[in-house]
């Protein structure tokens, strides 16, 4: 019996069906598909015959789970905004523009303060909004575990942000996944990955050196024979044993998946 594992990079997948157009409803039927494109592509790869009894052992599906923690009503977080604010002169010009519009008939200390507040409501604006993603994504996820045995969510990424920039960088999901692979080696005799991080790839050349398999998904857009796919690292690619290659179209027209809401889409 040769057992497979799916490891899922979520910001990845989520990435390649937002350029793809296309949702998934039930995610437990959409890695049974992805299964099957990837056991025909594996059986190719190896020449294993019908003979060979395969199985869908786990989808260890990685996601973020925190955030950093900000307290933006402590006096020390305000501070530290405000220098910021003070060294970005183009945003303090920006900001000092909107503020000098706004209280015309006074002074500069007042346009002052009012640009630092109106900056400083944007900024708490914009992370609260990054918290309720998250918790919508927490909601999400658990969704997803409790509808389904076959698939595990990790919430094991964290988003670590720049608040004066509005910037946010995930980190520890790829590192984590790609640990995963090793640790995880006795549950499954082939590995399929959906990621676009080359932190991934020594894993993957471990993994084959220990005798296992391992391939990789790639989304494309349209029907096939198209073979561009979007979003996809080629580095894992090329150290895979086999490519799954999952069209858009194929997808649709099985009912595994549909055609976004234009209003949901853009």
């Amino acid at each position: 019996m040769a057992r497979f594992a799916f490891f899922v990079d979520g910001s990845n997948l989520f990435g390649s069906l937002k350029g793809m157009g296309i949702e998934v409803d039930d995610y437990q039927t959409f890695f049974t598909y992805l299964f099957k494109v990837a056991e025909q592509q594996w059986r190719f790869s190896v020449g294993a015959g019908q003979s060979t009894i395969t199985l869908l052992q786990r989808v260890y599906w990685y996601q973020v789970g925190s955030i950093d923690s900000w307290n933006l009503d402590e006096a020390q977080a305000q501070a530290y905004l405000r220098e910021r604010f003070e060294e970005s002169k183009q945003a303090k010009a920006g900001y000092m523009a909107m503020a000098g519009k706004m209280l015309s008939s006074q002074g500069q200390d007042a346009v002052a303060r009012k640009a630092w507040s109106l900056c400083f409501d944007e900024l708490r604006a914009w992370y609260e909004g990054k918290k309720r993603t998250l918790d919508g994504m927490k909601r999400f996820h658990h969704g997803v575990q409790s509808s389904t045995d076959l698939i595990d969510i990790l919430e094991v990424g964290h988003w670590k942000v720049d608040l004066f920039s509005h910037a946010c960088e995930e980190k520890g999901l790829d590192t984590r996944l790609a640990v995963d692979m090793v640790a995880l080696e006795s549950n499954y005799d082939v590995a399929v990955v959906v990621s676009g991080d080359a932190d991934s790839i020594p894993s993957i050349d471990l993994m084959k050196r220990r005798g296992k398999h391992v391939g990789a998904v790639e989304f494309v857009r349209g029907y096939p024979p198209e073979q561009k796919g979007r979003g996809f690292s080629s580095k894992i690619k090329l150290s895979a044993d086999f490519v799954a290659r999952i069209y858009e179209m194929e997808l649709v027209s099985k009912k595994v998946a549909r055609k976004a809401d234009i209003e949901n889409h853009t």
